[in-house]
């Protein structure tokens, strides 16, 4: 009776070890979606590539980024009316999010 007391609370901590580790971790890009402030434009050339525009329209200095199927590219500060184009020859467009 002790040995399955004794199993039973190891098989508990071991399980509560497993789901902490699946609260605590973080997802790949864990920045929040840029404000509607930047204006986006993205079209696609099916088959080729695609490119998006990101401006920013906010009144002050932004740090932003696009994310495609693969993950974000390179992070880019913007002062206000400030823009800049991304191309990609692979994945599809996601969002623009802050960096």
């Amino acid at each position: 009776m002790i040995d399955m007391k004794r199993a039973a609370v190891v098989g508990m901590a071991v399980a509560g070890l497993g789901l902490g580790s699946l609260v605590t971790a973080a997802p790949a890009s864990a920045n929040g979606t840029a404000p509607a402030c930047v204006k986006r434009n993205v079209f696609t050339v099916v088959g080729r590539y695609w490119e998006a525009r990101v401006e920013n329209t906010c009144g002050r200095t932004m740090r932003v980024r696009v994310v495609g199927s693969f993950g974000p590219f390179d992070c880019h500060t913007l002062r206000h009316g400030a823009s800049y184009r991304h191309h990609s020859d692979w994945g599809k467009y996601k969002r623009v999010e802050v960096c």
